[in-house]
C-alpha cells in the first residue's frame, strides 16, 4: 500500500467526551471496554437509554445514544466476528441504524451459523454436537481437531463448527497444531461468492491469528481492509486501535501511539484503551523500580515436586535486587510426600542463603501456610513480602515491575499482575478484579439466599475470558481484588486487623477464595488493591477446555470462571458458599459504589494525561501500518 498521511484532528476533549457519556454506561465501561459479552451488554444498557428517555429529551440526543449503541455493538462483533447469535441478536433489533457495510457483514454470518440439527425424533444434541461435547470433556486435542476438519469440509460454509476450530485454536500449545485449527476454521471462504459479505469477518480472524503468532506485518495487512475504505465494519475505532494494539505488542510504541490517539478519538468511551495510551504516553508501559526495602518472596508448596522446580528456576533466574540488597525466598513445604524435599535441598546447594525452607509434617491447607510464613521472624523483618504460587513462570523483571506498581500507588493494600496461561499465554486467568453483581440476579433476592450455591451472588467481572488478549488490560490501576497467584503486601497491611484484612481467613481452608476474601475485608479497612498489567505471570494450572459454550454468547474459549479456579471442585463451590455468606449485601453494594468512584477518579486522571500531551493535530504516515 503507497505511504499516504492521515491527520486526526482532536475534535474535543477526551475528558470532556467521556463525562458527555451516561454515568450508568460509564460505569460499565470503566470496568472493562472490552469483552464481547460485556462489550454487547453495555450497548444494550446504551440502546436502552435511548429509547427510554423521556419525550423531553432531544432527539438529537437520542440519536446519538443510539449511534454510541451500535457503535459498542458492532465492537463487541469484532471481538468475535464468527458468532452467528451475537449478529442475528443485533440484526433483530427494529430501527436499528447500522451502517450498510456492517449489516451486510453481520447478515452473513447470521446466515451462515446454526445449531447443528438433531437426528429426526430426537430430543438430543445432533449433528456431532454431542460427541463433540464428549472430547472436549476428555480433553483430547487431536481426535477434537480431527473431527471438527471433518465437520468443515462436511459443510464449508457453515460456521458453527469453524467457530469450534477457532476456539480450540486457541488453547492448542503446539504451533502447528494451532496452526492447523486456524487453516481449519478460515481457509476456503474466500472463494466461495456465497460467503463474500464474510470478508470483514475474515480478516478480522486472520489479523487475530497473525497478531497471536507475533507476526505483526501480515495482522496489519488485514486490519488494513477494515478501515474506512471497506465502511469501518466494526466501527471507525476498531481497526486502528487493533493496530495500535499490535504494535505496542512489537515494541513500537512510537508508531503506536498515532494509531492509538486516532481510535480514543473515534470511541471516546474505550476506557481500557485509554489507560493503555496513558501507560505508554507516561512511561508506565516500560517502568520497572526496585523495592524500597527488604523484601521476602514467599511459597508453600504441596506433593508439586517437578512445578516447585520449575518456578523456583524462573525465580533465582529473575532480577532480585532491592533497596539495600536482594529479596530472599522462603518456601514452605506444606507436608510433601513426592520428591518436593529433595527439590528444595537441590535448590539450597544451588543458592546457599538466599533460599530459606520450613518443612511440616502435615498438610495445613493455604490460608494456614500463608499466615504461618507472614508470621515467621523472617518476615517479621522485612518490609514487603509477596506470595508466589508453586506452579508459575516469572519474567526476568517481574519484582521490578511490582515495584513500580508499589511506587505509584504507595499506600496499595495488595499489588497483583495479569496471570496467563502457561501454554497459550493469550489467554488470561486473572487481571484487575472488579465486583459486580450478575445481571440476572433478581432485586427482591433475599439479603442471603442459603438454599442456593450462591447465597450472595457477586463475583468479579470476567471481560478477559471472552476472548484472547490483544493488550487491553496492559495498564495499572486501582481494583478491588487481584490474584494470590502473585501478589505483593506491605508487611503493615498483613498485621492490620483482621477485619481491615489482616491475615488469611483459616475458614476457607484447605484452599481456594482465601486470597479474594482477605482483599474484601481490606475493603471494609478503607484499602483497595492495585493492578499492575504490565506484569504477565503464566500459571501452569490449566483452565478447563470442556467449559466451551454453545450459546448465544459464543465459546467460552477458555473454560475458566470469574476466578481462574475449577469451580467442579466440592472445596471450590463450598469455600465461595462461605465467603458470600461472611459479606452482606450492603457491604458488597458499598464496595461497588466505592470502586466506581475509584475507577472514575483514576479514568479522569488518565484523560487528563492524554488531553494536556496529546498533539492537536496528529500525523499519522500510513503506509505498512495503516488501518
Amino acid at each position: 500500500m503507497p505511504a499516504r498521511t492521515l491527520s486526526v484532528a482532536r475534535a474535543v476533549a477526551r475528558a470532556a467526551a467521556w463525562a458527555g457519556l451516561p454515568a450508568p454506561l460509564r460505569q460499565r465501561l470503566a470496568l472493562a471496554s472490552t469483552g464481547s459479552r460485556h462489550l454487547a451488554q453495555a450497548g444494550s444498557l446504551c440502546l436502552g437509554l435511548a429509547r427510554t428517555a423521556d419525550d423531553a429529551v432531544d432527539p438529537a440526543e437520542r440519536a446519538r445514544l443510539s449511534a454510541l449503541a451500535v457503535d459498542l455493538l458492532l465492537w463487541a462483533c469484532g471481538e468475535n466476528p464468527f458468532s452467528g447469535p451475537l449478529a442475528t441478536e443485533i440484526l433483530s433489533v427494529p430501527d436499528l441504524p447500522l451502517p450498510e457495510p456492517s449489516r451486510a457483514a453481520l447478515a452473513a454470518v447470521a446466515a451462515h451459523w446454526c445449531l447443528p440439527d438433531a437426528p429426526e425424533g430426537s430430543r438430543g444434541k445432533g449433528g456431532g454436537l454431542a460427541y463433540f461435547e464428549r472430547l472436549a470433556k476428555q480433553r483430547d486435542t487431536a481426535k477434537l481437531a480431527a473431527f471438527l476438519a471433518g465437520q468443515v469440509a462436511k459443510a464449508p460454509a457453515a460456521l458453527f463448527w469453524r467457530e469450534k476450530a477457532l476456539g480450540l485454536s486457541l488453547y492448542a500449545a503446539d504451533p502447528d497444531a494451532r496452526a492447523s485449527l486456524e487453516a481449519t476454521a478460515l481457509d476456503g471462504l474466500e472463494h466461495d461468492s456465497a460467503c463474500a459479505d464474510l470478508a470483514p469477518a475474515i480478516a478480522a480472524l486472520r489479523a487475530q491469528a497473525a497478531f497471536l503468532r507475533g507476526d505483526t506485518a501480515a495482522c496489519l495487512h488485514e486490519l488494513a481492509s477494515l478501515g474506512p475504505e471497506r465502511g469501518n465494519p466494526f466501527g471507525p475505532g476498531f481497526a486502528p486501535a487493533r493496530t495500535g494494539l499490535a504494535l505496542l505488542a512489537a515494541g513500537d510504541d512510537a508508531q503506536a501511539l498515532p494509531h492509538l490517539f486516532q481510535a480514543l478519538s473515534a470511541a471516546p468511551w474505550q476506557a481500557s484503551l485509554a489507560l493503555v495510551t496513558a501507560d505508554a504516553v507516561s512511561g508506565l508501559r516500560r517502568a520497572r523500580t526496585p523495592m524500597p526495602g527488604p523484601t521476602l518472596v514467599l511459597l508453600y508448596t504441596w506433593n508439586k515436586a517437578a512445578d516447585l522446580d520449575a518456578t523456583l528456576a524462573s525465580l533465582f533466574a529473575s532480577d532480585l535486587s532491592v533497596a539495600g540488597g536482594r529479596a530472599r525466598v522462603l518456601v514452605l513445604d506444606n507436608g510433601s510426600t513426592d520428591h518436593t524435599p529433595q527439590v528444595l535441598a537441590t535448590w539450597a546447594g544451588r543458592v546457599g542463603e538466599a533460599l530459606l525452607r520450613v518443612t511440616l509434617p502435615v498438610n495445613i491447607g493455604a490460608p494456614a501456610a500463608r499466615n504461618w510464613l507472614a508470621a515467621l521472624p523472617e518476615a517479621m523483618a522485612a518490609q514487603f513480602l509477596v506470595f508466589l504460587d508453586d506452579d508459575v513462570d516469572l519474567p526476568p523483571d517481574w519484582l521490578g515491575r511490582l515495584g513500580a506498581a508499589q511506587a505509584q500507588h504507595p499506600q496499595a493494600g495488595v499489588v497483583g499482575c495479569k496471570v496467563a496461561d502457561h501454554h497459550a499465554p493469550h489467554l488470561l486467568q486473572n487481571v484487575a478484579g472488579h465486583l459486580v453483581i450478575p445481571q440476572d440476579v433478581p432485586e427482591d433476592r433475599p439479603d442471603l439466599d442459603f438454599q442456593s450455591l450462591t447465597p450472595n451472588p457477586f463475583r468479579l467481572l470476567d471481560a478477559h475470558l471472552h476472548g484472547p488478549d490483544w493488550g487491553l488490560f496492559d495498564f495499572i490501576g486501582p481494583c478491588a481484588s487481584v490474584t494470590g497467584c502473585c501478589h505483593l503486601f506491605r508487611r503493615a497491611a498483613l498485621e492490620a486487623p483482621a477485619a481491615a484484612g489482616g491475615g488469611f481467613s483459616l475458614a476457607l481452608g484447605p484452599s481456594q477464595y482465601d486470597d479474594f476474601e482477605r482483599d474484601l475485608r481490606m475493603l471494609c479497612g478503607g484499602a483497595h488493591a492495585v493492578y499492575q498489567g504490565h506484569l504477565r505471570v503464566r500459571h501452569r494450572k490449566r483452565s478447563g477446555l470442556a467449559g466451551q459454550e454453545t450459546g448465544a454468547s459464543g465459546p467460552n474459549v477458555t473454560g475458566a470462571n470469574v476466578t481462574g479456579v475449577n469451580l467442579t471442585g466440592v472445596n471450590a463451590q463450598g469455600n465461595r458458599y462461605k465467603m458470600q455468606t461472611l459479606h452482606p449485601r450492603a457491604e458488597i453494594a458499598q464496595h461497588i459504589a466505592n470502586q466506581s468512584e475509584r475507577l472514575e477518579a483514576h479514568l479522569n486522571d488518565r484523560l487528563a494525561l492524554l488531553d494536556a500531551q496529546a498533539p492537536d493535530d496528529i500525523v499519522l504516515h500510513q503506509g505498512e501500518h495503516g488501518a
